[in-house]
């Protein structure tokens, strides 16, 4: 059987082949998942033999890897927010820069009871997110797809997070004056998924209905928008998390609710759009 320190190389050099952009850091997450040991023990012992059952169970995440299945659902798991979510093919894979939304409403928040609506909530990032956070809010989310919503229920609850889950289409579930409202919607073109997505991308794994908008890719966005009225209180602030190139368009399209900002995320590039009635 192979000691770890093969295992990590070979694994490495068939990710590296396959074009995976972190082939080392991905052979060694998996291995560490493997062996259900922390990434600082394969280097401390490089030594110690793979069982037959290890070896084979290794192997068969790196060919999936190769393949391009996130590595988050190959594990089963992702860190968002300093929290350990559940994921699986049923959500998207939450993204880093979508912190930036979460400290952007929390900015705004700034301690007040208020009642949150995240929506198109997915795996529960966002709101579980903020209710960990700022355990004195009243957090709705919503999610057309109830697959998601199991996923967001079981974060929610192995968290402690205190969520109201509805079922429907954006703004549709909220019957109630909300103070703010959370939306990480799909903002991909129709064409624009098929030119990134290839077989060997997250994107080919991912639920489309999670990913993709219309022609211009604003088609979730712009009817979101067009319910705020509806919901948001006097004010109330909405956020939209958005691709840079978006955020002019996204802008123009709040910019009757009231005053709109940018927020830029770690790398200087405008990310969210908030706009306060």
């Amino acid at each position: 059987m192979p000691t770890r320190g093969a295992a990590r190389s070979r694994a490495t050099d068939t990710l590296r082949r396959a074009g995976a952009p972190v082939p080392a850091l991905d052979a060694d997450v998996l291995l560490a998942h493997t062996l259900g040991v922390a990434k600082e023990a394969l280097v401390a012992h490089p030594e110690i033999e793979l069982s037959a059952d290890e070896t084979a169970r290794f192997d068969a995440l790196i060919a999936k890897r190769a393949a391009g299945m996130p590595v988050a659902y190959l594990r089963g798991i992702k860190e968002f927010y300093g929290l350990r979510l559940s994921v699986d093919p049923r959500v998207l894979v939450p993204r880093p820069e979508t912190e930036v939304l979460v400290d952007a409403v929390r900015a705004w928040v700034a301690g007040r009871p208020l009642t949150v609506v995240d929506v198109g909530t997915g795996s529960g990032a966002i709101a579980v997110a903020l209710a960990v956070s700022e355990p004195q809010l009243r957090l709705i989310a919503t999610d057309v797809s109830a697959d998601a919503l199991a996923v967001a229920r079981a974060n929610a609850g192995a968290l402690g997070a205190r969520v109201d889950f509805r079922e429907g289409d954006l703004l549709a579930p909220v019957i109630e004056a909300v103070d703010a409202v959370a939306a990480n919607l799909p903002y991909l073109r129709d064409e624009e998924l098929e030119r990134l997505a290839g077989d060997r991308t997250a994107l080919a794994f991912e639920p489309r209905v999670a990913t993709v908008a219309g022609p211009d890719g604003l088609g979730l966005v712009r009817r979101a928008i067009a319910d705020l009225r509806r919901v948001l209180a006097p004010d109330g602030a909405a956020f939209f998390e958005c691709d840079p190139p978006q955020v002019e368009s996204i802008a123009t399209l709040l910019a009757p609710l009231g005053s709109v900002d940018v927020v830029q995320d770690l790398a200087g590039l405008d990310r969210v759009v908030r706009v306060v009635r």
